[in-house]
């Protein structure tokens, strides 16, 4: 058969939660074994940045954090490739691959992405990072963020924001004085997150 470029497509393939870059491996080794390669040209995730919150917290403090890329679409990989009876079947009987989205099974072929579709969620890929890079990410110290004091008189005191200011690196806690809860004010480096 003769592969003609306008016959790649983008489909978006159903996985199983959490296996996507198995499926990924999986398929490459398969499209390898099997000699299809000049059937699918790409492979891929959307992913962005992710910090969790003990890195958050490293990162608000100023120390060295590790950021985590997490798939924006769970469960689900994106193939370009050239719709084949073969190729189709080599996808979707692949480990951990719950379906071809676009497919109403009975053997019809699944619909390809629209370029618009897939641009789109390029450029959602593309503004979470930008936005992760500039700095523009939450605090791990929100308000509602159960805490505990880690230095000073209350260390070891364990209370909820009920407001903070990035810009001061300060948070106010509810503390239990006396039996009841009193707002006190703490630096950033005053307090670890709980969980």
């Amino acid at each position: 058969m003769e592969v003609n470029e306008k016959d790649f497509k983008w489909y978006m393939v159903s996985t199983v939660s959490g296996k996507e870059d198995i499926v990924i491996d999986s398929l490459k080794n398969k499209i390898e074994a099997q000699g299809q390669t000049e059937f699918f040209r790409e492979i891929r995730i959307f992913k962005q940045p992710h910090l969790s919150n003990k890195e958050l917290e490293k990162k608000t403090r100023g120390e060295e954090y590790v950021t985590r890329y997490i798939n924006i679409y769970k469960g689900y990989i994106f193939i370009n490739m050239v719709m084949t009876d073969d190729s189709w079947y080599l996808v979707r009987n692949t480990q951990y691959v719950t379906g071809l989205i676009g497919s109403s099974g009975k053997g019809a072929k699944p619909t390809p992405i629209s370029d618009r579709k897939f641009k789109t969620m390029i450029q959602v890929e593309e503004n979470l990072t930008k936005k992760f890079e500039s700095g523009d990410i939450e605090t791990a110290f929100k308000e509602g963020t159960l805490v505990r004091v880690i230095n000073g008189v209350f260390s070891g005191e364990i209370g909820d924001i009920i407001k903070n200011n990035d810009q001061t690196q300060k948070a106010f806690v509810n503390i239990e004085q006396f039996g009841r809860k009193v707002p006190t004010e703490f630096s950033y480096e005053d307090l670890e997150i709980c969980g």
